[in-house]
């Protein structure tokens, strides 16, 4: 008797890590489009291959943020982390939260390019917080880490005390 061994694979967007991620950008731009945003969700627009959305040029493309944003003729990009909580670093002796270092510089480039700011914005899901900074001002605090551990092409740490608080989305259910 011969079994047929079939492996499913799951589909990127399966995974439990995306599914976070996207929860967190749905939440974002619904807080954004609360106070008179307007949003488009970059993040349903995948690529080839349901690779990340990107900015193509002729020789070159860029992965680009989650959200594309505007209010009162204000236009910013928007890319949004979920993470569970700021991480302790031994080394630098502070809580800090990080980016894959290859998007930290394709969101510098789509900035440079379209001439409109990405602004980070980072959901703890512990604490409820929801903080933003310009990646501008982050680039003045950053801490590369180059190596393979955490992510391919390294990652790009940033603070936590230099975003700004926008919100905390368990006063506002309390407030409901």
């Amino acid at each position: 008797m011969n079994f047929i061994m079939v492996i499913k694979q799951n589909s990127f967007r399966e995974t439990p890590e995306w599914v976070k991620g996207h929860n967190g950008e749905k939440l974002i731009a619904d807080l954004l489009r609360k106070r008179g945003w307007y949003v488009i969700p970059s993040y349903d627009y995948s690529g080839e291959d349901n690779k990340a959305p990107r900015l193509q040029g002729f020789a070159d493309n860029y992965v680009i943020p989650d959200l594309d944003i505007a209010k009162d003729g204000i236009r910013k990009w928007a890319e949004v982390k979920t993470k569970r909580e700021a991480t302790w670093t031994n080394v630098t002796r502070r809580f800090e939260h990080g980016i894959p270092m290859r998007h930290y510089q394709h969101y510098l480039r789509v900035q440079d390019i379209t001439g409109c700011e990405v602004w980070l914005f980072i959901y703890e899901e512990k604490t409820g917080v929801v903080l933003y900074a310009n990646l501008g001002d982050l680039g003045k605090v950053l801490r590369p880490y180059i190596g393979t551990k955490m992510n391919r092409g390294g990652m790009a740490f940033f603070p936590r005390d230099v975003f700004k608080l926008w919100l905390n989305i368990y006063q506002l259910e309390l407030a409901l």
